[in-house]
């Protein structure tokens, strides 16, 4: 069975829960956002899909072939339809039982439950209204200014900033460039990038912009130490955890 990998960072280095503690649980699921709260977790993220009748589902892919038993896209289906959807794939599966996919709303309750920042992944969206419903839905838990928003997807970002200024947004990239550190510093957004991309000169960059660093995903101790003393400010990880 796998198991955690406790590290001890130097400095105020966060760790935040890649789709939950997915080294030791299915990704995405609670079982993993809970273990994630049990193992004290700074922030725990979550990837984000809208269903056919506009609801917010966690899941990574576009579709469910590698997850569960069954095929198609998230898009074309209900909640019901695929919340009756069991997940069959995943670390450590044999020790669950019934292990379906969660709503947005479930993932935020686990996250209040065990007081863990939520990062929010948003994969896609059927127009930018649904981006409305999601800063309502945050407002209404009272997460406007704890929640951090995280995309590839520029356009969502831009008018997310656009609509609430309270928001803690992070540009998700593959390697942080300079035109990637210009558009932060334009719309306010912090950055998150490919740590096999990451170097001490690009951390310190952008902290001079004032801009925070997460990273992804680490999940050698080595590595991660290595960032921490480049004074990264998050690393996102499978299984390491914080002693």
């Amino acid at each position: 069975m796998k198991k955690p990998i406790e590290i001890k960072l130097q400095y105020d280095t966060k760790l935040i829960a890649h789709r939950g503690l997915s080294g030791i649980a299915p990704e995405n699921t609670l079982e993993a956002f809970i273990k994630a709260g049990q193992y004290g977790y700074y922030g725990v993220e979550c990837d984000i899909h809208v269903t056919k009748d506009r609801e917010f589902i966690v899941f990574h892919d576009f579709t469910l072939e590698r997850m569960t038993n069954e095929t198609g896209f998230i898009k074309d289906l209900t909640l019901d339809e695929i919340q009756n959807i069991p997940i069959t794939s995943g670390n450590n599966i044999e020790l669950y039982n019934e292990v379906k996919i969660p709503s947005l709303k479930m993932f935020l309750n686990v996250c209040m439950t065990y007081e863990m920042i939520p990062v929010i992944e948003i994969k896609d969206v059927i127009d930018m209204e649904d981006l409305d419903r999601l800063i309502e839905l945050l407002k209404q838990n009272d997460l406007l200014e704890s929640v951090h928003i995280i995309s590839f997807q520029l356009e969502y970002l831009i008018y997310m900033r656009n609509k609430e200024e309270k928001l803690t947004i992070f540009y998700l990239v593959d390697a942080i460039t300079q035109e990637a550190i210009s558009i932060c510093r334009k719309y306010r957004f912090n950055v998150d990038g490919n740590y096999g991309k990451m170097s001490q000169s690009v951390i310190q960059r952008c902290h001079d912009y004032n801009i925070l660093v997460n990273t992804y995903t680490v999940d050698d101790i080595e590595i991660a130490k290595k960032l921490s003393e480049y004074q990264i400010d998050y690393i996102t990880t499978n299984i390491l955890v914080n002693k």
